[in-house]
């Protein structure tokens, strides 16, 4: 274990980290509930620190086996799983608005939408990319740079804009 690895995880007691974890010493992780690392997982912070928020204590963040996260902001609400072998640019995963997004709502003080986001296994969320509140990003899938995803994303499709759509098929898929 690195010494970065170990610090962190005295650091976050409660939060779970997975065996053969690395990750830098400015990861951030902030707020009640609770952040489980599968095995292996690796956090870098060559394009920005990894943040990784929780709003309740109930949310969960999990971060499954192998996954790889590059500088990317981890905002939960609700959850965020993100499945074994995924990777993470420097992008924003966040399940809620925060507040009502309809005017009628917020004057009578109504709870925000929260609802959990799911990146399966395999999948890449480039730069700057956004995944909103209920995505699931299918396995295999590509979202490109700047993308803003508010619908689900279909298994081995490449995604891209705002609002984000289907341009093409991953590699795997086509071949």
């Amino acid at each position: 274990m690195n010494l970065a690895a170990w610090y962190l995880r005295l650091r976050y007691r409660r939060h779970r980290f997975g065996p053969g974890f690395r990750g830098p010493l400015g990861l951030r992780i902030r707020g009640p509930g609770l952040v489980r690392f599968g095995r292996d997982v690796v956090i870098h912070d060559a394009c920005g620190r990894t943040a990784i928020l929780t709003f309740r204590p109930q949310v969960e963040v999990v971060i499954g086996d192998r996954v790889e996260i590059d500088g990317a902001g981890l905002m939960a609400a609700a959850g965020i799983t993100v499945e074994a072998g995924a990777v993470l640019g420097p992008c924003l995963l966040v399940d809620t608005d925060f507040h009502p997004t309809d005017p009628a709502r917020r004057q009578r003080g109504a709870e925000p939408d929260r609802r959990p986001i799911r990146i399966a296994s395999g999948a890449r969320i480039q730069g700057k990319a956004t995944i909103l509140k209920g995505v699931t990003v299918g396995e295999g899938a590509l979202v490109r740079w700047a993308a803003v995803v508010a619908s689900d994303v279909p298994p081995h499709a490449i995604v891209l804009g705002n609002p984000a759509t289907v341009v093409g098929v991953t590699a795997a898929e086509s071949g």
